[in-house]
């Protein structure tokens, strides 16, 4: 119950000030068609997609709480039915916020990897209605009546359950925070996450993504695959710069101070800058 009340509360005020929000004065949503009936849309927290037929709408993701009646009135306006189904692609609290306004008060049935509702239920403050009831392992596909979700899950990449969703047939695809663009990324390496995975869930997306497909990043907005490939190769270039540092017998405070050049100086960023990037790299290496 102690981690993601911990999480939570780190993630509350680093993802906040990473965009740039003032919780006092919560920004509105936005939302940019990316096809009939498909929305990529922004508020505070991780980037959100919204998928609606004359029978389903589905919302991915649902930012912090204190955006869910924001959010839902942006649905509201958006939708051709009321929301049928939230989908979390993981746990953390800019991803979940909303689940308890949407399961309470709108009824909606949630969506989710097992070990998300699992990661939630320890938290004794995590809202009751607010935890997944359609429960997925491997892969879940969701039938919307003109559109159809494919939800697969990663694991041990940003935590143990991410799952990325696939418009089926659109040529788009929302991955969490499966993606930071341009940005080093979190690595919850006390939730399951691991470098090796994230590196190992890029290069598949990469396999499966087209030039053109229409990528929504959990934060960043929206994205190409060149931009997901920068990320991947950055993961790869920077890890191995530590793994040269160890092997020269270098502390973790001496790879720090030492820093990984001009390169990658535009990816530091509040919450995950240069040197926690640098730790994140070095403690995934010492618990192999």
């Amino acid at each position: 119950m102690k981690m993601f009340s911990m999480l939570a509360v780190i993630l509350s005020f680093s993802f906040v000030g990473a965009q740039l929000v003032n919780v006092a004065h919560a920004q509105q949503v936005s939302e940019t068609e990316l096809t009939q009936g498909v929305y990529m849309l922004e508020g505070q927290g991780g980037t959100m997609m919204l998928v609606t037929t004359e029978t389903r709408t589905v919302l991915v993701d649902a930012q912090y709480a204190q955006m869910a009646e924001r959010i839902a009135a942006k649905v509201d306006e958006l939708g051709q039915v009321p929301l049928t189904y939230l989908i979390n692609t993981h746990f953390h609290g800019d991803h979940v916020g909303g689940n308890g306004y949407m399961g309470e008060e709108l009824g909606v049935q949630i969506v989710a990897h097992k070990n998300v509702r699992t990661r939630l239920a320890e938290d004794d403050e995590f809202p009751e209605a607010g935890l997944p009831t359609i429960l997925a392992d491997n892969s879940l596909t969701l039938e919307l009546g003109g559109h159809s979700l494919t939800l697969v899950h990663y694991p041990t990449a940003h935590t143990d359950g991410d799952m990325v969703v696939w418009v089926d047939g659109e040529n788009i695809v929302h991955l969490g925070d499966l993606f930071f663009v341009a940005r080093f990324p979190f690595i919850d390496l006390g939730a399951g996450g691991t470098v090796q995975g994230y590196i190992d869930a890029l290069a598949d997306l990469l396999e499966r993504l087209e030039d053109d497909t229409q990528i929504v990043a959990g934060h960043g907005g929206l994205a190409s695959k060149q931009q997901l490939q920068d990320v991947h190769d950055m993961i790869i270039e920077t890890r191995q710069q530590v793994r040269d540092w160890h092997a020269a017998d270098a502390s973790v405070d001496d790879m720090a101070d030492a820093g990984l050049g001009e390169k990658w100086e535009s990816w530091s960023w509040n919450f995950i800058n240069e040197d926690r990037w640098i730790r994140t790299l070095y403690n995934d290496m010492m618990a192999q």
